[in-house]
């Protein structure tokens, strides 16, 4: 039952929203942008978790991942991305925008300069043109990926090697590492451990391109070039596998598939160990307890997320919503508590989790404290339902407190600074005031000890008591504060 809760309760979740009411299936958009460092104009494929999201977050901000022969492999992707960030409630990796490069001159563009002083145009245009558009259109988030496969493979391993700070995760999928004699292979050996690879991930995926019947055992015997494609990747292997400045490297190979076969498993195995970290390891006790462990678990969870990508993570707001309330419903309140507290940690931007707070600060009486969260909802936002449950709140009269709890308000008080005296007295389970020569005011229950004055903006009565018993009280009104002191009950 592990994780299958967790994937459950999110998916339930989906059901519960708006889907989108577009007949059209889309799954991303084509733009065009002009490269000066390559003189010509290049075509992108862009897909962002909203196309496909059934709850839409504006502000939320995404890694980007990167794909060589874009055209190629944006369907398989972006398929790949959406099912394990989005659908049926998963959360195997994050949610995360798919940018595709159309090639133009694919020879040009994905054959590295075997001269280590040389750079390679295209390279620059990812780093100094198309990076920086994305960021500046897009809701990105500091954490970048690479992908490729053939050619884009050597690629990424050759951006891997000489600018490793471009990105955090690599993919190379069957990668050319025999192109050019293997000189570019040599130079990665060569100038890789020049490199601090600290958080850095790197999945290769290695297709079965030897002749037919041919074992692997029988690989590193053989010298013909039929095999050199294959065994230059082993090649890198051995080398990664005694360690590269901190790389986190993991390589596998797919003895059932062929070159143009082996993406779209590469792609799934690499997104999945490069996001190994990023599923939460729950079960259905975690969720179903009654106390708040689960709030500390998903603490620690994101923590190290977070930690990992380089950039604050979190839980969804609304899953953590959905459990909040699941666990006040339940009677709950510890875990209920703290899992609306964790929402106005991750998300104090948001004017949900300070009105969901509050409904909570009023199951446990505490009208007080519940004002004041619907009114910070409604400083960020000004909603009308919020509203209501604000003029619902301070306008309803006293509950939750009998007849025999209020009656120790009850009695005689003597107004300080004007020496005068006000009588409260319970009439039909309700506190009165009785000031001569003023209409009555009925005092409405906020929380312990404290009232409001039904019908007027800005009065909070808060009672001094001395054990169960009241010395006085104090009146905080819009034309000041005045004291009262009990004068007889």
């Amino acid at each position: 039952m592990k994780a299958i809760f967790f994937s459950s309760v999110l998916f339930l979740l989906t059901l519960c929203l708006h889907a989108q009411t577009n007949e059209n299936i889309t799954i991303g958009k084509k733009e065009i942008i002009y490269s000066a460092l390559l003189h010509e104009n290049r075509k992108i494929w862009i897909y962002t978790p909203n196309i496909t999201s059934q709850s839409v977050s504006p502000d939320k901000r995404y890694p980007v991942l990167y794909l060589l022969d874009g055209d190629a492999h944006f369907f398989s992707t972006v398929g790949i991305v959406q099912q394990f960030s989005q659908a049926n409630g998963n959360g195997v990796l994050p949610e995360m925008i798919v940018v595709a490069i159309e090639n133009t001159n694919r020879l040009r563009d994905l054959v590295p300069p075997a001269d280590l002083n040389k750079t390679n145009p295209f390279t620059d245009f990812l780093s100094s043109e198309l990076i920086p558009y994305i960021d500046k259109n897009y809701n990105t988030a500091p954490y970048k990926l690479l992908a490729g496969h053939s050619l884009g493979g050597l690629t990424v391993i050759d951006l891997l090697t000489k600018s490793p700070r471009l990105f955090n995760g690599y993919i190379a999928i069957d990668p050319s590492m025999w192109y050019n004699n293997e000189k570019i292979l040599n130079n990665t050996i060569s100038q890789l451990p020049k490199q601090d690879l600290t958080g850095k991930r790197l999945f290769v995926g290695i297709a079965n391109t030897m002749p037919g019947g041919m074992a692997l055992s029988k690989l590193k015997n053989d010298h013909s070039s039929e095999t050199q494609h294959i065994r230059s990747i082993f090649k890198l292997d051995d080398y990664l596998k005694k360690g590269a400045g901190g790389l986190a490297y993991v390589q596998k190979y797919y003895e059932n598939e062929k070159h143009n076969t082996v993406p779209l498993l590469s792609e799934y195995d690499g997104l999945r160990f490069i996001f190994d970290y990023f599923q939460m390891n729950a079960t259905e006790k975690d969720f179903t307890d009654s106390s708040a462990s689960i709030a500390l678990k998903l603490k620690k969870h994101y923590a190290n997320v977070s930690e990992k990508m380089g950039y604050k993570n979190a839980a969804p707001e609304t899953l953590i919503n959905y459990l909040a309330y699941d666990a006040l419903g339940k009677m709950h309140y510890n875990k209920s508590q703290k899992l609306f507290e964790l929402n106005i940690e991750w998300y104090p931007e948001s004017s949900n989790v300070y009105d969901s707070y509050a409904d909570y600060l009023l199951s446990q009486k505490d009208t007080l404290d519940a004002v004041t969260h619907y009114k910070k909802a409604l400083l960020i936002k000004n909603d009308s339902i919020v509203l209501k449950k604000l003029n619902a709140v301070t306008n309803r009269k006293i509950s939750g407190m009998s007849a025999t709890d209020l009656k120790k308000y009850a009695g005689t008080y003597t107004l300080e600074m004007f020496q005068v005296d006000i009588s409260l007295e319970l009439r039909d389970g309700s506190l009165w005031a009785v000031v001569p020569g003023q209409a009555d005011d009925e005092f409405q229950l906020m929380s312990e000890n404290v009232f409001t004055v039904k019908g007027k903006q800005g009065y909070t009565i808060t009672f001094q008591m001395d054990g169960d018993k009241p010395k006085g009280f104090t009146s905080v009104q819009p034309n000041g504060a005045f004291k009262a002191v009990m004068k007889h009950k």
